[in-house]
């Protein structure tokens, strides 16, 4: 589970603040560098349970969805030097650690006093994340990296509810669920089945469908079959009828 330093997975207020954060770090010379951004749940938990059921110091007191890193909404800044990273806050490197927390606060970003490196959104409450409401102006990469982090939780405490900015729009009353008109078929060839692109064999070969694959069944031209493989309606070739079953 390693750490990831992307912004594409923060959110996009969180973005902005971070860019304006560098900057100024740049222009003061300091050697303060992102070290992680989005965390994601199953993270979060190893390094909680790390000095608790796992061998090791304690490195952080939120477990699994207690933490506004799951949420995209905060950050760790830590001492790059000389290519490598270092959590070193004593003697000179201190100030360092005084004037990235003081920066910070001025773009809207908040320093917790147990955890130098973190810093989180201002005005947010875990509540209200673990309740599911987010930040307004989120874009697709933030949330559907959020969805997903939702959705691959396996364990312990359950993950906050999706917000409703995640629901796509409902499809019109006169849209017709084109899937369920097409039967689906099972391939019953043991070595597979040559998909042409027309409806014999003098017709060049698409891809060859895996044994047991579940296709739909558009349409029917003599012997032939006309398949779609995606699910989405649309024609992808031609298979022969007799290595194809209804799937029950």
């Amino acid at each position: 589970m390693s750490r990831n330093n992307s912004l594409e997975n923060l959110h996009p207020i969180m973005r902005a603040k971070i860019n304006v954060l560098d900057t100024n770090l740049t222009l003061k010379k300091s050697p303060m560098r992102l070290f992680e951004g989005f965390r994601t749940p199953q993270r979060q938990h190893s390094l909680y349970s790390q000095g608790r059921t796992k061998p090791g110091a304690k490195v952080t007191n939120a477990n699994a969805w207690s933490s506004y890193h799951q949420y995209g909404v905060a950050c760790d800044y830590v001492l790059f030097i000389d290519g490598k990273w270092s959590w070193n806050d004593s003697g000179k490197y201190k100030k360092y650690w005084t004037d990235l927390h003081l920066m910070a606060q001025d773009v809207g970003l908040v320093p917790i006093s147990w955890e130098k490196p973190h810093l989180q959104l201002a005005g947010l409450g875990l509540q209200t994340l673990l309740a599911g409401e987010y930040p307004d102006g989120g874009d697709d990469s933030w949330a559907e990296n959020l969805q997903d982090a939702i959705y691959s939780w396996p364990m312990g405490a359950p993950p906050p509810p999706l917000s409703s900015q995640f629901e796509r729009p409902a499809l019109p009353n006169n849209i017709i669920d084109e899937q369920t008109t097409h039967p689906l078929y099972r391939v019953t060839a043991r070595n597979g089945l040559r998909m042409r692109s027309g409806p014999g064999t003098n017709f060049d070969i698409v891809t060859t469908l895996t044994s047991h694959q579940i296709v739909q069944v558009t349409q029917k031209v003599g012997d032939w079959c006309q398949i779609d493989v995606e699910g989405d309606g649309l024609a992808d070739g031609y298979c022969h009828s007799g290595f194809l079953v209804l799937n029950s």
